[in-house]
């Protein structure tokens, strides 16, 4: 068996800081799998969220992000991650992410949803994600510690004490073992295409929920999935999201008769879970609701990527609405984490989307996902300096392993199982019977990690009877303050709940 100091399963932007931080003391694998391009990170368009602007104040982001949230956020958690936020903006800058910045040299700074000030950093307009992963990606290729393997992991390797001491993984001929002296991190990131209609890639597909799972680690806030509300679906089924930067520069939403969806204009800057459901409750009258950025001055040239993407298909974003609709875009639950990433399973660390750390509650504010990876990578990586260096045992045969091929036979019946029973607005009957299909693929298809983390949003959504954030039951409509704590899951019981735990 190989083996490195810490081994990193990602690519994306958590999964390259960690890298990149954690080299200062150690060697580090990173399990790229398709590479940083196959990420959700290398999609983000919206940018990163920090208080560096005139007027602005960490104070003032994390009680933005505290109202969004909807009562279930580790308050001193959002407030430490969001005091980071100058320092991750600077780390960033000196590894050579080029922000926009106006003649003076100041940031450009931009305002989405959910926040009171303009605090939203980009790079390259509409390509942010983009941007910070090269970057991270260039200086992980030749940093001398970083070794970078394009496989798939399929299992945490545990000693027989439970601790993480490696990999398995899987190049597509066979099986290979990596040991890691410190920690292993998964950095594997979201659910999104579990729903079929989403802003992520089609790896997206939670297997890292599963792995963790698997290697027994407790798992948080599953139910809570955000459906952004504003993505382009073409004529052969592309799919794109339209920023929400485009409404923080102005853009409006209007159904197809050219009525405002809002009386308000401002309510085109409520949180997501706000906007989304009423794009849904227009489509559910037979309205189709499209973005109009027809007055946003310089469209084209602030986002370039989404104009030039959408003239190929021939809409002109400058002179005519653009038709929207919902889709997955968001995990806010995940394996629960602190902000270094520390699981229940000693060794085992995540971070990123997968991980929850409660700092977005039910519902995450807008651009604080790139912040969270960036901050997280970097304090795991400081915790590598106390995390202990010791050749473990050999690990136990893994009691469970990933089966890619089985994520690809099963996920066209998955994917719009989950998005017509466990999508945007949920119910008894619909997850009922989600959960009960989701067990015989289960059976059938017992290597999926899609499958099994499929089934496991199910169950928690299920156990939430009620709204709140993200997570939308159409029979129970309102918060219960019973509620306003986490769903907690593991192997040995799915969720842990008192005595108000789904059977």
């Amino acid at each position: 068996m190989e083996s490195a100091g810490v081994v990193v399963v990602g690519a994306g932007i958590a999964g390259l800081t960690a890298a990149l931080c954690a080299a200062e003391w150690d060697e580090v694998c990173v399990i790229a799998g398709d590479g940083p391009g196959a990420s959700s990170s290398a999609r983000a368009q919206g940018g990163l969220a920090a208080a560096v602007g005139v007027g602005d104040a960490p104070v003032l982001h994390a009680d933005d992000t505290l109202r969004a949230g909807a009562g279930l956020c580790d308050e001193p958690r959002v407030r430490e991650l969001a005091a980071e936020g100058p320092d991750v903006i600077a780390w960033l800058t000196r590894m050579g992410v080029p922000f926009d910045r106006d003649p003076t040299g100041a940031l450009l700074l931009g305002r989405e949803g959910g926040h009171s000030r303009a605090r939203i950093v980009h790079a390259g307009g509409d390509e942010t994600g983009r941007f910070i992963t090269e970057a991270l990606w260039r200086a992980a290729v030749r940093h001398p510690r970083i070794e970078i393997r394009r496989e798939t992991c399929v299992a945490v390797a545990q000693d027989p004490t439970g601790r993480a001491v490696g990999v398995w993984t899987w190049d597509g001929r066979a099986y290979h073992g990596v040991a890691a002296r410190r920690a292993v991190a998964l950095a594997t990131g979201g659910v999104g295409a579990l729903f079929g209609r989403t802003s992520n890639p089609q790896t997206a597909l939670g297997t890292g929920i599963a792995l963790a799972y698997k290697a027994l680690a407790t798992l948080a806030n599953l139910e809570f999935v955000q459906f952004h509300p504003t993505l382009w679906i073409g004529p052969d089924g592309d799919v794109m999201l339209l920023s929400e930067a485009l409404r923080g520069a102005g853009a409006v939403l209007v159904t197809e008769r050219g009525a405002p969806l809002f009386a308000d204009p401002a309510d085109n800057l409520r949180t997501r879970d706000v906007v989304a459901l009423a794009i849904a409750k227009a489509e559910e009258a037979g309205e189709r609701v499209l973005l109009d950025a027809t007055r946003v001055k310089d469209v084209t040239s602030r986002f370039p990527s989404i104009a030039a993407r959408l003239a190929r298909t021939g809409i002109d974003i400058a002179a005519e609405p653009v038709p929207v609709t919902p889709g997955a875009h968001f995990l806010m639950g995940g394996i629960e984490a602190d902000l270094a990433g520390r699981t229940s399973v000693p060794g085992l660390f995540a971070l990123g989307e997968v991980a929850c750390t409660g700092v977005h509650g039910a519902n995450r504010l807008a651009s604080n996902s790139l912040l969270e990876c960036v901050a997280m990578g970097r304090r795991f990586g400081r915790a590598m300096c106390e995390e202990p260096s010791v050749r473990g045992e050999t690990p136990v045969e893994p009691r469970w392993l990933l089966q890619p091929t089985e994520d690809a036979q099963v996920l066209g019946e998955l994917a719009p199982l989950m998005w017509r029973c466990v999508g945007l607005v949920r119910d008894e009957p619909g997850l009922c019977a989600a959960i009960e299909r989701l067990d015989e693929l289960r059976a059938q298809y017992p290597g999926s990690g899609a499958v099994v983390t499929a089934s496991l949003i199910a169950r928690a959504a299920r156990w939430r009877r009620e709204s709140r954030g993200g997570h939308v039951r159409r029979d129970a409509p309102a918060p219960i303050a019973s509620y306003a704590r986490p769903s907690r899951m593991s192997m040995e019981q799915e969720i842990s709940n008192l005595s108000l735990a789904v059977k």
